[in-house]
């Protein structure tokens, strides 16, 4: 488990297209993206990162702060439809 956010961010995302890739599908075709972040301070890295990945995308989007798992800074739950 890398130990920055943008590292686990970056892991997250490249996992998440390999997945939607599998399935014939990209990042365009995500109509839900929930993330939950460790911590607040995250949230400007998440959502430059998320720009970064989706461009002008813009699924559904939910954003919590609050994890169980003490060396996760975020994880992820997406939908994607073709």
């Amino acid at each position: 488990m890398p130990e920055s956010f943008e590292e686990q961010a970056e892991a997250i995302w490249n996992h998440l297209r390999t997945i939607l890739l599998a399935a014939n599908m990209d990042l365009q075709n995500l109509v839900l993206l929930r993330t939950y972040l460790a911590d607040a301070k995250f949230d400007e890295a998440n959502a430059r990162l998320r720009t970064k990945y989706l461009g002008t995308h813009r699924p559904a989007l939910t954003v919590c702060c609050r994890l169980l798992e003490p060396e996760w800074l975020a994880e992820m739950e997406a939908m994607a439809a073709q």
